[in-house]
């Protein structure tokens, strides 16, 4: 699994990095969506991890985000709720690390 992490604040990227890749997880951090990019680096079907302020600073925002067929599950750290789509959740800022790993342990089932 490929996760894309666009994650603004320092702290945070490198907390979510770091428990993802000891879960086993490949992780690539970026600043903007690249899509040749990720298909360089055997990206199909990637999860996007991402905070607020990235989703907003993309062309379109999280709304653009969600219709882009690029990406198997977007999960957005924060608690506005910006757009809804079948493949999109939202985790608080308590505990980011730990519902991300659960939604990627557990197929995404929870909400």
């Amino acid at each position: 699994m490929l996760v894309i992490l666009m994650v603004r604040e320092a702290s945070l990227r490198s907390m979510l990095a770091a428990r993802l890749a000891l879960s086993g997880i490949d992780v690539v951090s970026m600043e903007r969506v690249d899509p040749a990019r990720i298909a360089r680096l055997g990206g199909v079907a990637p999860v996007l991890v991402a905070d607020l302020s990235a989703t907003r600073e993309q062309p379109g925002g999280l709304p653009a985000l969600c219709m882009d067929p690029l990406w198997q599950r977007l999960i957005v750290v924060g608690a506005e709720v910006d757009a809804v789509a079948p493949h999109l959740h939202h985790v608080s800022g308590d505990d980011p690390a730990a519902a991300i790993a659960a939604l990627l342990r557990d197929g995404g089932t929870m909400q």
